[in-house]
């Protein structure tokens, strides 16, 4: 699914995304009754969610998340988008 970021999170060159997404890991219950972390990226203005992925395991999801921070500071709204696939 490609979503194009509207005209509030889009500023100049370098405005990184942590000023207009966050990231979080969510443990989620399965059907199956076993525990899921998912990465979950959302938006500061509304809350919306615009990623929400399996994150793997407790030490894996640690880690894909601080990658994610990173990400959020180092580059804009559209380069973290480009990069994790959510426009083309």
């Amino acid at each position: 699914m490609a979503i194009d970021p509207d005209e509030s999170m889009q500023s100049d060159a370098f405005d990184p995304a942590s000023n207009h997404l966050d990231a979080r890991i969510d443990t989620v219950r399965t059907w199956a009754l076993r525990w899921r972390h998912e990465l979950v990226v959302t938006r500061h203005d509304t809350g919306a969610v615009e990623l929400r992925t399996d994150a793997g395991r407790q030490e894996q999801a640690g880690r894909l998340l601080a990658q994610v921070h990173n990400e959020l500071h180092s580059k804009t709204v559209m380069e973290f988008f480009r990069d994790w696939r959510l426009i083309s």
